[in-house]
């Protein structure tokens, strides 16, 4: 066991770097273990807003259904596993498996017992922090499956997505970066004896030095050839079996989705492309340990926030998308702005997509009413378009004021699935979604961000983005369905979403796409 000592937080200013994710791997992020980039940039000017580089963490917490494990990294993450013991000891040592609730009450169910409380116990309860609130942090993201845990679901298989139900990191050290500021500092915390202020000066130097251009090994290939485990036809053939679904009477709206399949042998090369051609509000790369014990590389360019809350205000915020077209592009694919406001027109007066997006954004208002005080629900903003580099979305702000007694992961849990990946109603949409796909999705659909020891949550909905394992990456995209969908428009929409994605993996082996279907 290692001895603890009373918690140490220290602070470094550095040289600012407008390249964060050149940076990141120049300073081993990219080779170490259980490293997060987490990243924003203005859709509207491209221009980047923040950088968040996790360079080391002391514990790892891993979800398998009602199980969690928490792995010691470092010294530190020692003392903290040590500590996590003695907080839940009712519940296990090292692993700590929770009991489903048998609670029928709405509220009950939310607020009992259940695989969450380790991350409140590595925040909330922590027992430092450091005067602007970068630590305590955990930065990680939950699978859209983590929702079995809450709610009974149709058992399904594995698939090539093999993210946890949750993986989250404790941060030891952490890079933040202000690009409007143009400043960055390092932050490090020690609850052991150990070399914390030696290692910060050590970053320090390396990061005030780094004349640093990230050169990838370049893997070249002429051809990037993309296969989908569900053909076109197949796919369509889901779609109206789904109509049937709606015509029926079970749902509203569902979304489908499938994987198409590349080799990514460079995927951090691929990362720095999608962020290239696709700057978002939400961008993150992630390193972890997949449910097969094998490592994974996870990265994407969201444009949908998940899940918001701000602990000073108590303000928690969904942002609904749904409605897509395609942008208005040149053949040589720079934007065509005439055709490019024929789109946004035919976006905006397109019933389907507007009857689409309301009743998302109905489903939002219901979703945080559970967890609202009352009174308190707007629509913050409704039906703008926002555009990226080869489609433009429908897009609304819902908010509310979060109910004293609870806090941002029992928001999340309330929430979860959004129902832009998941339909409407949303419980059978996902029902009928497992049976259709019949097997996992992983970390597609699901969250990736973070949450401070102070409250704060701020997540994206893991879309545009690909889960890569052993060199293949899994892009999984999805269509919204409703009564008169077209089944070949809604195949044609999941590629239009993975395109940029596959695009940036094609860029980074130097490669021309070409997707069989």
């Amino acid at each position: 066991m290692t001895s603890s000592s009373p918690p140490v937080v220290l602070t470094r200013q550095v040289r600012y770097h407008a390249d964060a994710s050149g940076l990141f791997a120049h300073l081993g992020g990219t080779t170490a273990e259980d490293s997060i980039l987490l990243e924003s940039a203005d859709i509207t000017t491209k221009s980047g807003i923040s950088s968040v580089a996790v360079l080391t963490s002391s514990v790892r917490l891993t979800c398998h259904g009602q199980s969690v494990t928490a792995t010691p990294l470092t010294a530190s993450g020692e003392v903290i596993v040590d500590k996590l013991n003695g907080q839940l000891a009712d519940y296990g040592h090292d692993t700590f498996t929770f009991p489903r609730t048998d609670a029928v009450n709405e509220r009950e169910r939310l607020t009992a017992v259940s695989p969450v409380e380790p991350l409140r116990a590595l925040t909330r309860d922590a027992g430092y922090e450091d005067p602007t609130h970068t630590l305590p942090m955990l930065t990680g993201g939950i699978a859209f499956d983590f929702l079995e845990t809450f709610e009974e679901l149709p058992a399904v298989g594995e698939s090539t997505n093999t993210y946890p139900d949750y993986q989250f990191v404790l941060a030891e050290i952490v890079l933040t970066i202000n690009h409007g500021d143009q400043t960055a500092h390092l932050t490090g915390v020690s609850l052991a004896e150990d070399d914390l202020a030696d290692r910060l000066d050590e970053l320090a130097a390396l990061i005030d030095a780094a004349e640093h251009t990230y050169q990838p090994t370049v893997h070249h290939s002429d051809v990037l050839r993309v296969t989908t485990d569900i053909p076109d036809a197949e796919f369509r053939g889901q779609v109206e079996g789904l109509k049937q679904n709606i015509h029926n009477g079970d749902i509203y709206q569902v979304v489908p989705a499938r994987t198409f399949t590349a080799p990514c042998p460079d995927a951090f090369a691929a990362y720095r492309q999608l962020r290239e051609t696709n700057p978002s509000p939400y961008m993150f790369y992630q390193r972890g340990t997949g449910t097969n014990g094998r490592p994974f590389e996870l990265f994407g360019a969201s444009p949908e926030s998940n899940l918001k809350f701000d602990s000073a205000t108590r303000e928690v915020q969904l942002y609904p998308i749904a409605g897509t077209r395609p942008r208005g592009l040149n053949p040589d694919g720079s934007i065509n702005d005439e055709l490019d406001i024929r789109m946004e027109l035919e976006l905006r007066t397109d019933a389907k997509e507007i009857a689409e997006h309301t009743m998302l954004v109905d489903l939002a208002r219901n979703d945080l009413a559970r967890v609202a005080v009352p009174a308190t629900r707007r629509v913050a903003d409704l039906l703008q378009v926002d555009r990226y580099s080869r489609v433009m979305h429908l897009v609304s702000r819902v908010t509310a004021t979060l109910d004293p007694e609870l806090d941002a992961l029992d928001a999340y849990r309330a929430c979860m699935n959004m129902g832009t990946l998941s339909g409407a109603p949303k419980i059978r949409a996902m029902e009928l979604l497992r049976g259709v796909e019949k097997r996992r999705r992983g970390s597609y659909g699901g969250a990736i961000g973070y949450i401070r020891g102070n409250g704060d949550m701020d997540n994206c909905i893991v879309i545009r983005s690909a889960f890569v394992q052993d060199g293949t990456a899994s892009v999984q995209a999805g269509a919204g369905v409703v009564r008169d969908s077209n089944p070949q428009s809604e195949a044609d929409e999941t590629l239009q979403k993975a395109y940029a994605v596959l695009n940036a993996i094609a860029l980074a082996a130097d490669s021309t796409l070409e997707v069989i279907r």
